[in-house]
């Protein structure tokens, strides 16, 4: 079972789904398939913290990994152990390399867990074996990670439905939508509206999910093409959550004129 901490108050762009993939396909290479490993995303100060207390090295470095080999007495699974990496020297060493951010956030969880798995580079020999079988694996999760285009109908509803669970597990706003939808279905059936008005309601809910999704989306894209916060990320970002709010304001009118009469009719 893979683990994924994170703090999403400072790492609010991570895609945890992307970090499962990763650890998912490692694991499986490595034929360890029955195992548990934990991957926490910290900031310098946390590293440095445990780079200090674990090696002696009162400095921030881009991984650590911490074996565990401990059974779960009631499942019989081997905790591997836990593999701690540094956001911020992440976002450093891909612009030093010239690649995405992901691509380097992979490429630590990989090198994290082969350390768990008795991996190591302390001579030539080793780090020859060890940055060989990594290689492997990166070139294996390129092609495994990303999503290959739907075949049929059903694998498309599949993909949809993975995806909205996605933004569910990272996005509070969508749990916010759903109360508010909630309570306006429950309103609807209560005050008994009309077709037409179920029709407008229904549409409303649609509209802001739908414009939060996107806005999720768009996040997404520019934190993957633009490691780095800079103005042109700001202005997308806010552009695209002014659309929600947009969205989110309407629905809000359209409510307003479905049900402000038939509460007053109670009164």
């Amino acid at each position: 079972m893979v683990t994924i901490h994170t703090k999403t108050r400072l790492f609010p762009f991570v895609d945890e789904d992307f970090l499962y993939r990763v650890a998912d396909v490692s694991l499986k290479i490595l034929d360890l398939d029955h195992v548990g490993v934990s991957i926490s995303l910290e900031g310098n100060e946390k590293i440095r913290e445990l780079n200090r207390q674990y090696r002696g090295l009162d400095e921030p470095t881009d991984v650590l990994s911490f074996e565990s080999g401990e059974v779960d007495p009631e499942t019989g699974e081997v905790y591997l152990g836990d593999v701690v990496i540094s956001l911020p020297k992440v976002r450093v060493q891909a612009k030093q390399a010239g690649h995405a951010v992901r691509d380097e956030l992979a490429l630590l969880i990989v090198h994290g867990i082969l350390h768990l798995n008795g991996y190591d580079h302390a001579d030539q020999k080793a780090e020859k074996e060890m940055f060989a079988l990594q290689d492997e694996i990166l070139k294996l999760i390129r092609n495994q990670t990303l999503p290959k285009k739907s075949e049929s109908l059903l694998s498309s509803f599949r993909f949809a439905i993975l995806g909205l669970l996605s933004a569910f597990r990272s996005e509070r706003n969508m749990w916010i939508h759903l109360s508010v939808s909630l309570i306006v279905l429950i309103a609807g059936f209560v005050l008994n509206i009309q077709p037409l008005e179920w029709a407008l309601i229904i549409f409303s809910i649609a509209l802001v999910f739908t414009t939060e999704l996107i806005n999720t989306s768009m996040e997404y894209l520019v934190n993957l093409i633009k490691g780095e916060r800079n103005e042109l990320v700001r202005r997308i970002k806010d552009i695209s959550a002014a659309a929600v709010m947009i969205a989110a304001m309407s629905a809000a009118i359209i409510g307003f004129i479905v049900f402000l009469p038939k509460i007053l009719a109670l009164t």
